[in-house]
């Protein structure tokens, strides 16, 4: 089966979307909540390998989400909704997605070198990520209202490194 290409305006269409249905309009959104409605249990994992973040297995009508244990809540928050990303837009089929650190935090942008498929699906979870704990419209407002990339950290409960990447992306800065 050919893989769909996906763009950032349609990743984020599938956020926004997602966020409407389950009547999710304030801040923070709680990625919990949102796995719980969609039926994906959620729970802390201590992984073997010290470089695993988390890990999202789908077996028939069985969806979970592990995480590792020792996160940071921000991390676990954006871990979860990192994996939610990769269940709406990779993950059609029985099986896994596995993600190392480096994967959910060091990987923003496309990059000509070393840009294999695995790369790109882990660039599009986290563009799922960013627009669904931090939705445009809701950003855009916060920053009119205080234009501070810790202050609006706060408010969405993420971290300063990922507001940092939202506010540029939105090309707020």
């Amino acid at each position: 089966m050919a893989q769909i290409q996906l763009t950032k305006s349609s990743i984020e269409k599938v956020a926004t979307d997602t966020l409407h249905q389950h009547g999710l309009h304030s801040i923070p959104v709680d990625p919990v909540a949102l796995a719980n409605r969609l039926g994906i249990k959620v729970n802390n994992a201590k992984f073997s390998e010290p470089s695993l973040a988390a890990l999202l297995s789908k077996r028939g009508s069985n969806v979970w989400i592990l995480l590792d244990e020792s996160g940071h809540p921000h991390r676990k928050r954006f871990s979860i909704a990192h994996e939610l990303g990769h269940h709406f837009l990779h993950l059609h089929t029985d099986g896994e997605m596995i993600d190392h650190n480096a994967d959910l935090f060091r990987v923003s942008e496309y990059d000509s070198e070393d840009m294999t498929q695995e790369r790109v699906k882990e660039i599009q979870a986290n563009q799922f990520a960013a627009a669904l704990l931090m939705p445009e419209i809701l950003v855009r407002q916060a920053w009119q209202d205080r234009p501070s990339i810790s202050k609006l950290a706060r408010s969405f409960q993420v971290s300063e490194e990922a507001m940092g990447y939202r506010i540029a992306s939105l090309r707020l800065d």
